[in-house]
């Protein structure tokens, strides 16, 4: 059989200028008439794929040329979906015109209307469903007389559930049901209960539903653990072929609560400058290609870091054992040596494997206590005691930091200053604290290491053509950029020259507006500009960054494309590749890097909505209490807003029986009893009068104060 992917791939590059007939893409790819029957099966395999389309006049062409577009569908909280298509705008698709298809569907869509608006999406309807995600689904079980059904959280319709199949599930019930047919214009869809997950009040329940939802198993395979047992803990013979790194007061800079620690540094002074040693877990010595691990390495993508529980990339014995750079141990390192004159220009640079032994496991919380040098502190008197001997290299660390971080801003780097929430649990999962993460300068220290790192390997595999996967970052679309800079103008600022697209400019707009009460918002508004990074396997540069190369090289533990930089790196310091090994290495890059840029908006869907289930279950005893809340966001359904502690609220206005309206024109909204406006970054009084799982979205009113006192009064 002859190489299909190829002959596909040729073929769609051909229907990109002509059409053809059935019978001629027979002649185009050589085919034999013989084999002309499985062949044709071949060619409805792609048609019914959506990588080519049939025309009525029995001429095949590209989907695309026919206004088709193709792509994976996101269904939300509601009976509607959006297709979101890289570098364009995304695409609203309403209920009625989803035609089954599911959350995380690939589809083809026809556009029925396209805004000229570029803050606005285009609509369309789904034509075919190319590929189904997955055909478990989570959702509510209803019990009828005869049947039941299952109402499921991201999917337009129910899904009807004979008596037979129920499982025993009762209503209410959270289930997961496997779907066997997938319904069409007049049959709902219908499936079998495979497991009754639990009560949909349990925030714990809640969060194993979404991994279910999401196809993401927690355990590993049995034959994946097997394989980890088999691997040899002894390394001393590898030793020979290393540098030996293990005289330097090398050192991990983490949170406290991380078991992964893939990254350690350290920094010496020169005559010239800055020497900085990267030493990162050299994952490939134990994850060998095509093995059960590599593969479900792959699959898996990245490690999850949900509110209650990480689910890792690799098992613990690996992740938070061998490869895991806890102190006092022998670890295997692949480092970045890089000399820096003392204006931060980088004059030499080295890559090479390596064996470390860390010397502390330190904390950002203790390294930013010792940096910040409060003699009258305890806390930094003990410290300073436990790290004397490592005081002048963190110095030099902060020094070496302030540079690269200085050279970055120079260049148009963007630097976002948004508050992160953390939320804190206690032992028995419960909420015991909403915190917002803090950012110092230790926390700065090890970005721009990375940072620095990661460019010097992008670098290096650039010029050298090894295959390899960058982590891209493409420049803002400019119909955003204009909208965003329209926004900007009503609060009194504004981007000059919009023919030409910088970073710097953004920046610029950061730093004015940075410590201003609707600072805030116009960082986020300037993010939602932003295209998404992704993965790719061609260089297109890191627009935030403000980086002509960049990739991930510095968490192998929790990201597959810093292994397969690891394993590129490895054979580029190894020996010189050929142009064939280099074909042979770069082949799936592609398919590799969509796969693990998907799975990376998977994992931080779900960090975001386990983060959101616990929120709501934070504010449910808090329902009737009255905060100050700061406009965020409009839309002709809802107002977006955020409590002092930084918590996301939503006012629906369609449903709403109050005195405020929605001025869309004026991106406003106004109390009609007085004509007082709110617009973006406005304070103003609110209610919380719901905080619903079903929903995932805490409810507020605005307070009236009138309104309260005049109730106050009826219930008297």
């Amino acid at each position: 059989m002859k190489n299909l992917e190829k002959e596909l791939k040729y073929l769609r590059q051909v229907l990109e200028e002509y059409e053809f007939t059935f019978q001629e893409i027979l002649q185009l790819l050589d085919w034999s008439q013989k084999k002309r029957k499985l062949y044709k099966q071949i060619v409805n395999s792609w048609e019914e794929d959506g990588e080519i389309y049939l025309k009525r006049n029995g001429k095949y062409t590209l989907p695309e040329k026919e206004g088709f577009l193709r792509g994976e569908i996101s269904i939300g909280n509601g009976n509607f979906g959006f297709l979101d298509i890289p570098g364009e705008k995304s695409v609203f698709i309403p209920g009625n015109y989803l035609n089954t298809a599911m959350n995380g569907d690939t589809v083809l869509i026809r556009i029925l209307k396209d805004s000229k608006s570029p803050d606005k999406s285009r609509e369309g309807e789904v034509y075919k469903i190319v590929k189904r995600d997955r055909d478990i689904i989570v959702g509510v079980f209803e019990k009828s007389m005869n049947f039941g059904f299952v109402r499921p959280k991201n999917a337009p319709r129910d899904i009807y559930i004979s008596k037979k199949k129920t499982k025993g599930a009762k209503t209410g019930d959270l289930v997961a049901v496997k779907i066997y047919f997938w319904g069409d214009s007049e049959k709902k869809p219908e499936g079998e209960v495979v497991s009754i997950i639990g009560n949909p009040q349990d925030t714990q329940t809640l969060i194993s539903a979404l991994l279910i939802d999401n196809g993401i198993q927690e355990k590993f395979s049995n034959e994946v653990i097997k394989e980890v047992d088999r691997i040899e803990e002894d390394f001393s013979e590898e030793l020979e072929n290393r540098k030996d790194l293990r005289h330097l007061n090398i050192v991990t800079i983490d949170g406290a609560d991380a078991k992964d620690l893939d990254d350690a540094v350290y920094v010496e002074k020169t005559d010239l400058g800055y020497k900085l040693y990267v030493s990162i877990a050299d994952v490939s010595y134990y994850v060998k290609e095509g093995t059960e691990l590599d593969t479900e390495a792959l699959k898996r993508g990245n490690s999850i870091y949900l509110v209650d529980r990480v689910i890792p990339m690799l098992p613990r014995k690996l992740s938070n054992n061998l490869c895991s750079l806890n102190p006092h141990e022998d670890k295997l390192t692949f480092t970045v040596e890089i000399e820096f004159d003392s204006n931060g220009k980088v004059v030499k640079n080295d890559f090479y494997k390596s064996v470390i032994k860390s010397k502390y496991r330190m904390t950002y919380e203790n390294v930013n206590t010792i940096l910040e040098k409060d003699e009258d502190l305890e806390e930094y008197r003990n410290l300073y005691d436990k790290y004397r001997k490592i005081d002048d290299m963190l110095k030099n660390m902060l020094e070496l930091s302030k540079i690269i971080r200085s050279n970055k801003k120079r260049r148009g780097s963007i630097d976002f200053e948004l508050p992160e929430i953390k939320v804190v649990l206690d032992e028995n999962k419960a909420v015991k604290d909403i915190v917002l993460r803090s950012r110092g300068e230790a926390e700065r220290i090890i970005e721009d290491f990375m940072v620095i790192a990661n460019e010097t390997v992008a670098e290096k595999l650039f010029w050298e053509e090894t295959p390899a996967i960058y982590r891209v970052h493409e420049d803002p679309d400019k119909a955003k950029v204009q909208a965003l800079n329209e926004t900007l103008i009503k609060f009194g600022y504004s981007m000059k020259n919009m023919d030409e697209i910088h970073p710097g400019k953004f920046q610029d707009i950061i730093n004015k507006t940075t410590g201003i009460p609707e600072g805030y918002l116009i960082h986020k508004l300037i993010l939602r500009a932003m295209q998404r990074a992704r993965y790719a396997n061609k260089n297109l540069g890191h627009f935030g960054l403000a980086s002509k190369y960049y990739l991930h090289f510095t968490s192998p533990i929790r990201r597959y494309s810093d292994l397969i930089v690891h394993r590129m790196l490895g054979r580029s310091i190894e020996k010189f590749m050929n142009e064939k090994e280099k074909a042979k290495y770069g082949a799936n890059f592609e398919a590799i890097a969509s796969s693990i840029s998907r799975t990376e908006r998977v994992a931080d869907k779900l960090e975001e909505d386990s983060v959101k289930i616990k929120l709501i279950e934070y504010m449910q005893d808090k329902i009737g209490q009255v905060y100050i809340a700061r406009l965020s966001g409009m839309n002709k359904n809802k107002i977006f807003m955020e409590l002092e502690n930084h918590i996301e609220v939503v006012y629906n206005v369609t449903t709403a029986r109050d005195n405020f309206i929605y001025d869309e024109e004026n991106f406003k909204i106004v109390d009609k009893r007085n004509n007082e406006s709110y617009t973006m970054g406005s304070t103003m009084k609110v209610s919380i009068v719901s905080a619903s799982y079903a929903k995932m979205e805490i409810e507020v009113i605005p307070y009236v104060e009138e309104k309260v006192k005049i109730e106050e009064m009826e219930e008297e």
